[in-house]
């Protein structure tokens, strides 16, 4: 108990004679004060203040002072007295704080001018890295460097430059970046580089990144574009296929832009162009055996010859037409085939391949068997687009257009009379090796037949059938063609144009005014086979200055015949 308080009465005394001294000395916490280097530690200076007191501050914050390697015990320096620890003896001393107000002012200048200045990176910070620039500066992650990077332990108290900017004095607050002085470091290195760097030249370079489209290549300083299709003369999916980060390479030199500065490089033209080949080696009609390099919707490409492909379109696969729209039931990438050069485009550079054409056409033997004018069992399979699509066999299809269902019914109404699974008889009326086209209304015969020997103007006697405010419905001779006599076309006379002069079954004559025998159409007309009989009458009876009228001149006529009879 005595000696604790014999303890306490020292520990008082102490303190009392250490605040005795420090007023004596006026030392004040928040002043620039001289100290001396008592010791020197590993990582720390130690200052003595004067009044029996030191203070530790770390080396990191010499860092940029020119003699700061040359500072030796007993040397006096400027420091600032942060804070007076009575307790331990020691006190909070900055050198950073007392040179603050002096580098603010060089890092302003430094600032306003561009200029860089040099400092450490001394550990991560919120957003970012904490910096040593004579003062403390903040360096956010995007200016760190000219691409993401994950480590930065590197970076960590190496010297380097950095350029400022911002700077608030106000709020003791500068932001710097690291990543400015690495652009204009490869800028002119880039710009050194892109005058080196000649057309044709062959150089060495290290992928950098790879894209979808391509690669970027480095040829020393200098970034350059490779294309997916200046790698390989062979077919790739990816560049990733034939190249991977940090390889080495060798390309050429294939375009160089000085407006843009852009170079861009090749791989595949350090290679013996293929192609120079197939003008030797390949012929049309050739068989030759492949490998699917890859499939699409629209065929397959078939690699004949290292570096040497071709297309075979989907209807060039089978002939099934059930298959032809899906290449990718039928082939895949890497499987071998044999197929036939069909097509050779020096040019172009292209082949057009077909695999069919190595077997046997069945449509062939189909058409053999059912020549045009055969009449075939069909069912439907599919409707679309105004064409019944019909199964005649196994692989074997044929289509009917809605135009060959009926003579007389409209197609679009007459079609909806179908439906899928109907079995149905039809008329082949034209077949080659692709396709068959079928005609219901053709399978008891062409009523077209009995006027295909008729020419426009030719008269042609025909049976009235119906009726209509626009006009009247008639079939030419006994089985001919059906058609409408426009109400325009009923006579020569306006007030004579009426349908209902005639009746169901009447007989009429009238002038073929127009015949399509490919596509079955005809027209005619009353009132140009009357103008036709008139002016006949006029050239032959009539003249321009006898004023008889067109009765008296046809009167004339008449009577005349009936005398020569």
């Amino acid at each position: 108990m005595v000696q604790e308080i014999i303890n306490q009465n020292n520990e008082s005394e102490f303190d009392s004679l250490l605040t005795e001294s420090l007023n004596q000395s006026k030392l004040k916490e928040g002043t620039i004060i001289k100290g001396t280097i008592a010791e020197i530690e590993d990582d720390s200076f130690i200052v003595d203040i004067g009044a029996k007191v030191e203070g530790r501050i770390n080396k990191r914050e010499f860092a940029f002072q020119k003699d700061s390697s040359e500072l030796n015990v007993g040397d006096k320096i400027d420091v600032y007295l942060d804070k007076i620890e009575n307790h331990n003896g020691e006190c909070i001393l900055s050198r950073t704080k007392a040179k603050s107000k002096e580098i603010w002012g060089e890092i302003e200048k430094s600032f306003q001018s561009g200029e860089l200045v040099e400092g450490v990176i001394t550990g991560k910070v919120k957003g970012g890295l904490s910096c040593e620039i004579g003062v403390t500066a903040f360096l956010p992650g995007s200016q760190i460097d000219t691409r993401p990077i994950r480590d930065v332990s590197h970076l960590i108290d190496v010297p380097q430059k950095f350029k400022i900017l911002k700077m608030d004095l106000k709020r003791n607050n500068i932001v710097v970046s690291r990543r400015a002085v690495l652009e204009e470091m490869h800028k002119e290195v880039r710009e050194e580089r892109f005058l080196q760097l000649k057309l044709d030249d062959i150089v060495d370079g290290k992928i950098k990144a790879i894209t979808d489209y391509g690669a970027f290549v480095d040829l020393g300083g200098y970034d350059s574009l490779l294309h997916s299709s200046d790698i390989t003369y062979k077919r790739i999916a990816h560049p990733s296929e034939v190249l991977k980060i940090d390889q080495q390479v060798k390309v050429k030199i294939i375009k160089v832009d000085p407006e843009k500065n852009r170079v861009s490089v090749g791989m595949k033209q350090l290679e013996e162009d293929p192609w120079i080949k197939v003008k030797d080696k390949f012929n049309i009609n050739d068989r030759v055996t492949g490998v699917v390099t890859n499939v699409t919707d629209y065929g397959i490409f078939i690699e004949i010859e290292n570096g040497v492909e071709g297309l075979c379109h989907k209807d060039m696969l089978t002939w099934s037409q059930k298959q032809n729209s899906k290449p990718g039931n039928l082939y895949a990438r890497s499987q071998t085939v044999e197929c036939q050069i069909l097509e050779i485009d020096h040019e172009k550079r292209r082949l057009s391949l077909g695999v069919k054409q190595l077997s046997e056409n069945p449509m062939s033997a189909y058409n053999q068997k059912n020549p045009v004018g055969t009449i075939v069992e069909a069912k439907v399979s599919n409707i679309k687009d105004g064409v019944l699509f019909c199964l005649l066999d196994e692989d074997i299809d044929g289509a009917i257009f809605s135009k060959d269902l009926s003579w007389e019914s409209d197609p679009k109404e007459e079609i909806k009379k179908y439906k899928v699974d109907d079995v149905i008889n039809a008329k082949i009326i034209s077949n080659d090796n692709e396709k068959i086209s079928l005609s219901i209304r053709e399978k008891e015969g062409n009523p077209f037949d009995e006027i295909k020997d008729k020419v426009k103007g030719d008269i042609i006697t025909c049976s009235v059938i119906e009726t209509t405010e626009n006009g009247i419905k008639v079939r030419i001779g006994e089985k001919g063609p059906i058609t409408i006599i426009k109400k325009s076309d009923l006579a020569l006379r306006k007030s004579d144009a009426r349908p209902d002069r005639w009746a169901k079954n009447d007989k009429l004559d009238a002038a073929i005014t127009h015949i399509d025998n490919t596509n079955f159409k005809v027209n005619l007309s009353i009132r140009s086979m009357e103008e036709e009989i008139e002016r006949e009458a006029m050239e032959k009876y009539g003249s321009k200055d006898s004023g008889a009228s067109l009765g008296a001149i046809l009167g004339k006529a008449l009577g005349r015949d009936k005398k020569e009879e």
